[in-house]
């Protein structure tokens, strides 16, 4: 399958699915944490199934020459020609893009949309940035309403149950192999819920100060990327999606980007 993880920069969806034989590439306004087909950018640029081409003249001595979209590393790549069989292109403002003739939408997409505005755990905060709340409901809806025949959009328990539509699905990550509880909320469209996977121990937890109880993975000492640990998928729930959602659904074409 063509698989899109719209809003992830760490990989950990992304290469779940790569590891099964996927053609999965993650999107993010942020460069991703660990190496792998990625697109840095709005998630709109792509959701209708376009890549960037990359352009590496290096590697075709005899005359221009394009990258084929797949290649993570632009200077091993093999030169294709700006009209490889089987692939259709576009320019959008000065930049070449490509997608495959035979398969040129996502197959399935995995969107974790910021939660930052959504997220009940920020209530007290709510009379004060309605406006943000609105823009991230417009994009959630934006993401549910994408021309992609399967998606699962996550989120922890949000003002999307209320103003959109309840969830389909609540999983915790101790039902996929981790010692831990994480309320993760899952909008599902064209897909079966998710099956726990290796059910474990909800892990302990920790009491703050004021007499709060928050799972021992919240406890995290100071630092700069401190949210983006506490936002990160378990990789538990990762594999599952990837083994439960891909399975039986691996095109038999070739991958015209590898």
């Amino acid at each position: 399958m063509r698989v899109l993880v719209a809003c992830e920069y760490s990989g950990t969806v992304r290469d779940a699915f790569l590891a099964l034989g996927h053609d999965a590439w993650s999107c993010d306004l942020l460069p991703t944490d660990a190496p792998g087909p990625h697109y840095q950018g709005d998630v709109t640029d792509i959701l209708d199934g376009w890549l960037p081409v990359n352009y590496q003249a290096d590697c075709d001595p005899e005359g221009d020459g394009w990258c084929q979209v797949r290649d993570i590393n632009p200077t091993d790549c093999p030169c294709v020609g700006p009209t490889q069989d089987g692939v259709e292109y576009l320019e959008r403002d000065g930049i070449l893009f490509g997608r495959p003739m035979e398969s040129p939408g996502w197959d399935l997409m995995i969107a974790h949309p910021p939660c930052t505005h959504l997220a009940v755990s920020g209530a007290k905060w709510f009379d004060k940035k309605k406006s943000q709340q609105e823009e991230a409901l417009n994009f959630v809806r934006l993401l549910l309403g994408a021309p992609i025949p399967r998606i699962a959009l996550e989120n922890p328990v949000s003002i999307i149950s209320s103003r959109i539509r309840k969830p389909d699905q609540i999983i915790q990550p101790w039902q996929h192999g981790h010692e831990a509880t994480k309320t993760t909320c899952l909008w599902l469209k064209g897909l079966p819920p998710l099956q726990p996977s290796n059910i474990v121990g909800k892990g302990a937890r920790h009491v703050t100060k004021s007499g709060k109880s928050l799972p021992e993975w919240y406890n995290l000492p100071p630092s700069e990327d401190r949210w983006k640990l506490r936002s990160a998928t378990f990789s538990g729930i990762a594999r599952a999606m990837a083994e439960q959602w891909g399975k039986g659904q691996t095109s038999a074409q070739e991958d015209l980007f590898s």
